[in-house]
């Protein structure tokens, strides 16, 4: 099975910024500003409990944050 993720990557309709699911095609939403999008994203992942990909204008990921049960948490 599939990583389950949320990824906040730029819109090409609208030329503003979207939510949307991994292996997914259809945005959850769509936003005229970055930050608004990024917030959106953030509550989505932490009730979904899967992690957020933050991308840059050109598609590179920019940030990545887990909200879930993290494999690899960060050591003491």
């Amino acid at each position: 099975m599939a990583k389950k993720a949320n990824h906040v990557v730029p819109s090409k309709e609208k030329g503003g910024w979207a939510v949307r699911k991994s292996g997914s095609t259809r945005a959850s939403r769509s936003f005229d500003r970055k930050s608004d999008a990024v917030k959106y994203g953030r509550k989505l992942s932490k009730k979904e409990k899967t992690e957020l990909y933050i991308h840059k204008k050109d598609g590179r990921i920019q940030d990545r944050n887990s909200y879930g049960k993290d494999p690899f948490p960060p050591k003491g």
